[in-house]
């Protein structure tokens, strides 16, 4: 299993498996996703975003029929009053085709990135899931990642006036 860095201007290999992941989001969320209808919008979203994130892509399999891929960036923050400066990367996306699933390759794609990003000095890695993508949140456990955050969301009814005064 080769992984290898995809350059930015081929960044539409992943199209096809970024729709596999996708399609489990919109099922689960549609008031959330919006469904990909359109291949070449979501290329030059892809475009638009890699050319102003500095994202680094890693793939696998062949390229036109890659069997997943990662895509990370480096974050650095000056230190506030509030908070200490900030070295970190951010894993943005990962997706393993649903065929080879359970083969070790998500854990191998984490790995390099580690690996690259322990070549760049950068020793942390913070990542968000949905709480519904259970092969996702299967892998990030697996990989040592531990929960800080939660984020939670609720419905406001229509015509909700506040609720009890605290």
């Amino acid at each position: 299993m080769t992984i290898r860095t995809l350059p930015p201007a081929q960044i539409g290999q992943i199209i096809p498996l970024l729709t596999q992941v996708h399609e489990l989001h919109v099922s689960q969320r549609p008031d959330h996703y919006s469904r990909l209808e359109n291949t070449q919008a979501v290329l030059k979203w892809l475009q638009d975003w890699s050319a102003t994130s500095a994202l680094v892509t890693l793939v696998c399999g062949p390229p036109d029929a890659l069997t997943g891929y990662l895509i990370y960036k480096v974050e650095r923050r000056d230190a506030s009053v509030l908070k200490p400066a900030i070295h970190r990367a951010v894993l943005e996306h990962i997706c393993v085709d649903q065929a080879h699933r359970r083969t070790g390759l998500g854990r191998a794609l984490i790995r390099a990135m580690r690996n690259n990003l322990r070549d760049e000095g950068v020793a942390k890695i913070s990542v968000t899931y949905a709480t519904f993508n259970k092969a996702s949140a299967a892998l990030i456990a697996r990989e040592g990642f531990i929960p800080a955050y939660v984020q939670a969301e609720m419905s406001v009814p229509s015509g909700y006036a506040g609720g009890a005064p605290i």
